[in-house]
């Protein structure tokens, strides 16, 4: 089935269409779909219109291509000069379209079809290329900047992969959000992975090791037209850092890079120039990452550890730039979240404060926010009532983020003063947090955000990137969230845990509260402090000696997958030796030297003692607890039994399901 494209379709038809000669040039990474949206074109206009040649065919001379056209000709003329033919077949058509697929192989005869055949069709024989790099240099000169027009083909966005995965029977949402995470879009990544859960009839390629098979595969399609092992090299290095300039990929690497190479690099069809640097692709960076740390460890490991360093040079260099800079260095942690939704950043998305207008627009985003959670009780909602309050009282609490000058996501910061206290004392949720309220203080609080549903994994990334541009003041900032997810990063970012400004809804959803101090210490200190300090990181500044040592951890996705299966079948787990197999790489052991109910045994034995760890830790671990006890461990019946016991609703009873396996698998993972 054909998703989405409908914008790159039209632009095919108004290029046949259009009275003018123009080049039309679809250019995007390998796997993004150009082929497919070319060939999809030609079955829409029908082969007697529309003519496909690819770059493969190999044409080293302009005879290969005419003879392949004068083929290609269900008519053919006498004349010796195909394009006479081609122009005259299309006049009786009242139009024709020639498509050139995989141009970057067409370099041998690319001047002669710019300087000799383009000049001699017809305007009725429109042209549209496809390849992997945008055309540039010589096709900007000579008027050509006129007649050429590049369009870069880019990847599926979340809603339109939900809807790829739906036409193939996929309907479990947590799988359709694993698919988002690990294709970012790209329709080859994705058309793959459906393959095999339609062929397997579950989501196992997730887990290892046909993941990282699949991801071996992407990564060498990615790759597969470059002759030089330096900029595989280049590739590799910069997946391991979010934005790169020249002076960072040379500490990578630990070479010098001639310039005129660098810049080279920097025209691959899957670097982006990102704010004041440049990036990998989010898909390809994630890809290129799996796939160097599980080829070669060591040579990530050093690349690591130039990157913090030079990183770290680079703030004690430049003050100005600390905040920035420590938000980059955070993408060392290696954690799933962190890596995968932190750092994916849209330069299309606007950042910017909220106006009166937007206000009905906001309300609407914070509803949907609650609806798509399952949180729509009287505080939530009593919740959003006070937003055009607090907005009266000060205009710049609410910043939002437009996408197509369409407000799509929003978070509050709120100053703490008497007028906006009095009003968040009005609400549960909110009203343990001001019990130490100091008039005396810098107090801020952030206790409401909201997004477009279907845009979130798109778009998170930008939302933490603003929430950490909020935060860059001297002052005291409360946090209340209720999302697990997030609490990862905000102890990342210096936040400490603070259950008095804690509250609980009327059906038992906890909103946490988390504090960041920067009245003492500023921000870029405390996340160097953290990071260098805070057990479970990558050690990335310790000695090389301590980097051996340290237990390899599988990316968390993964791992929760690899916890779901297990438990599914728990009780009976040596019974299922291929499930119980692969928890070797979850819990760091020799798998061929063990039997599935050793392996068992191992895993049950960890589970048992995180679960008594959640039984005597917070209420929310304690609710953890007992839904996986009573789900897996003691069994009592279905996740609705399950729910009823709890006397929870069972929207509620799913979203802290989900987020109970997520800490298991997490707490498994980083155990020694």
């Amino acid at each position: 089935m054909f998703i989405g494209r409908d914008q790159e379709l039209a632009a095919l038809h108004r290029a046949l269409s259009d009275s003018e000669w123009h080049l039309l040039h679809i250019h995007g990474q390998g796997g993004i779909g150009k082929t497919t949206l070319l060939k999809m074109f030609a079955d829409m206009i029908g082969t007697d219109r529309c003519f496909y040649f690819d770059g493969n065919s190999g044409f080293q001379k302009p005879e290969d291509f005419l003879n392949q056209v004068r083929n290609a000709l269900p008519d053919r003329e006498s004349s010796e000069e195909p394009s006479d033919d081609l122009n005259e077949y299309a006049f009786r058509r009242q139009g024709i379209m020639i498509l050139l697929d995989t141009f970057e192989r067409w370099g041998a005869i690319e001047n002669w079809l710019r300087n000799e055949w383009f000049p001699r069709l017809s305007p009725l024989v429109k042209v549209c290329t496809a390849g992997r790099f945008i055309l540039e240099d010589r096709w900007l000169r000579d008027g050509w900047n006129l007649l050429m027009k590049n369009a870069e083909l880019k990847p599926l966005s979340s809603k339109q992969v939900g809807k790829y995965a739906y036409s193939r029977g996929i309907t479990d949402q947590e799988i359709v959000l694993s698919l988002q995470r690990f294709s970012n879009g790209v329709p080859l990544a994705l058309s793959m992975s459906c393959e095999i859960i339609a062929r397997q009839g579950n989501a196992a390629f997730l887990d290892l090791p046909q993941q990282q098979q699949t991801i071996g595969y992407l990564a060498s399609e990615l790759t597969a037209t470059m002759e030089s092992d330096w900029s595989k090299r280049c590739i590799e290095a910069a997946s391991v850092v979010w934005k790169f300039d020249q002076e960072l990929l040379q500490a990578l690497l630990d070479e010098k890079i001639p310039t005129e190479h660098f810049r080279e690099f920097c025209k691959l069809p899957f670097i982006i120039w990102h704010e004041d640097n440049w990036s990998l692709h989010d898909s390809v960076r994630q890809w290129t990452f799996a796939d160097l740390r599980s080829r070669m460890p060591q040579i990530f490991r050093d690349y690591r550890s130039r990157a913090w360093k030079e990183l770290r040079n680079r703030e004690q260099r430049a003050s100005h730039a600390k905040t920035e800079l420590s938000f980059e260095r955070i993408y060392m942690h290696e954690n799933d979240f962190i890596r995968q939704f932190c750092f994916q950043w849209d330069d299309s998305l606007m950042i910017r404060e909220c106006a009166e207008h937007d206000l009905e627009r906001l309300e609407r985003l914070y509803l949907q926010y609650l609806e798509d959670r399952s949180l729509c009780y009287p505080e939530e909602l009593q919740m959003m009532q006070l937003i055009r309050p607090l907005w009266e009282i000060d205009p710049n609490s609410f910043i939002g983020l437009w996408q197509d000058n369409e407000l799509v996501a929003f978070c509050s910061c709120v100053a703490l003063t008497e007028q906006t206290v009095r009003l968040f004392r009005g609400n549960p949720i909110t009203a343990p947090a001001t019990t130490r309220y100091n008039p005396d203080q810098s107090q801020c609080l952030i206790s409401m955000a909201g997004m477009e549903p279907h845009l979130e994994n798109e778009i998170s990334g930008s939302i933490a990137r603003a929430m950490a541009s909020l935060i860059n003041r001297h002052t005291y900032i409360l946090n209340l969230i209720s999302e697990p997810n997030w609490k990862l990063y905000l102890s990342l970012l210096g936040y400490e845990r603070q259950p008095w400004a804690d509250s609980r809804t009327s059906n038992g959803v906890v909103y946490e509260g988390y504090l960041l101090d920067l009245r003492t210490e500023d921000l870029p200190s405390k996340i160097d402090r953290i990071l260098t300090a805070k057990i479970g990181l990558y050690p990335v500044v310790q000695e090389e000696s301590l980097l051996h040592s340290v237990k390899e951890k599988i990316p968390l996705e993964i791992a929760v997958k690899l916890v779901q299966r297990a438990l599914k079948y728990y009780s009976k787990l040596p019974l299922y030796p291929e499930t119980a197999q692969s928890l070797s790489s979850l819990l760091s052991i020799p798998s061929a030297d063990m039997e599935a109910d050793v392996i068992a045994s191992h895993f049950k034995e960890r589970c048992h003692g995180i679960l008594r760890k959640l039984a005597a830790g917070t209420e929310e671990d304690y609710r953890f607890y007992q839904i996986l006890h009573y789900a897996y461990i003691q069994k009592i019946g279905s996740h609705e039994r399950v729910a009823e016991y709890l006397n929870m609703s069972v929207p509620t009873y799913y979203r802290y399901l989900k987020y109970a396996v997520r800490k298991l698998a997490y707490e498994l993972n980083n155990s020694s």
